[in-house]
């Protein structure tokens, strides 16, 4: 009669938990571990915590880093090394190529991004456009008199009107056509008469949006004459 026996199994204790632990005995910290050995902490902890797919992509830089760790502890690497292929099944792993790694990325994750990130732009860029191009419609043209101030008070026949409006609009002063250089500048001679002359300077867009600025100057011949169109004022 055959006599069967049953044998207490000792728990497999996986091979970052047998390299911490023995780390731990020695009062070692991962950063001394770090300082001598020169790997990462982020891949020592990696490795005592069996996350394996988070250490570098070649295969000798894995096991290389299993002798490592063990040495420096005073420990035979050797059957770490076999656990750790056991346990990573480094006899199949098969790294992919850096080149098709970035190339899968780029096909799958930046492809997908700039593809939105081109539309987003591209919406973003057609409104800007529609806006401006509305508000080019709408708003009515900028135009600044520099010369002559409201009220000015002259003794010559005539004066300079001088100013800034934008480019292709149509610009009259008096109601007659005047002329601006590329810059939007312009600079018209205008008769006066004696007494209260009104000068007004109309920019004209395209659309019919207007912006009209008006001056009134004062033409003196003598003291009489001022004193009665001060009195008319």
């Amino acid at each position: 009669m055959a006599v069967f026996c049953l044998k207490k199994l000792e728990p497999l204790i996986r091979v970052g938990e047998r390299l911490k632990k023995t780390r731990r005995e020695l009062c070692l910290s991962l950063e001394d571990i770090s300082k001598k050995t020169r790997i990462p902490i982020k891949y020592l902890e990696a490795i005592e915590s069996a996350r394996f797919k988070e250490l570098p992509q070649a295969k000798a830089h894995r096991l290389a880093y299993i002798r490592q760790y063990a040495e420096t502890l005073n420990l035979n690497p050797a059957s770490f090394l076999h656990q750790f292929s056991q346990e990573s099944d480094l006899h199949n792993y098969k790294p992919t190529h850096p080149l098709r790694v970035l190339r899968l990325w780029r096909m799958s994750s930046l492809s997908n991004l700039f593809r939105y990130v081109s539309l987003g732009v591209l919406v973003v860029g057609f409104v800007s456009y529609l806006i401006w191009q509305v508000n080019g419609i709408l708003q009515p043209p900028k135009l600044a008199v520099f010369s002559p101030i409201e009220g000015y008070i002259s003794n010559k026949p005539v004066a300079i009107v001088q100013g800034e409006t934008e480019k292709e609009v149509r610009l009259t002063v008096n109601g007659k056509e005047a002329m601006a250089n590329n810059q939007g500048r312009f600079e018209v001679p205008i008769d006066l008469s004696n007494g209260v002359n009104t000068i007004t300077i109309s920019a004209i867009k395209k659309h019919g949006k207007t912006t009209m600025v008006t001056r009134h100057i004062i033409v003196k011949s003598n003291n009489l004459t001022v004193k009665k169109i001060e009195s008319n004022f």
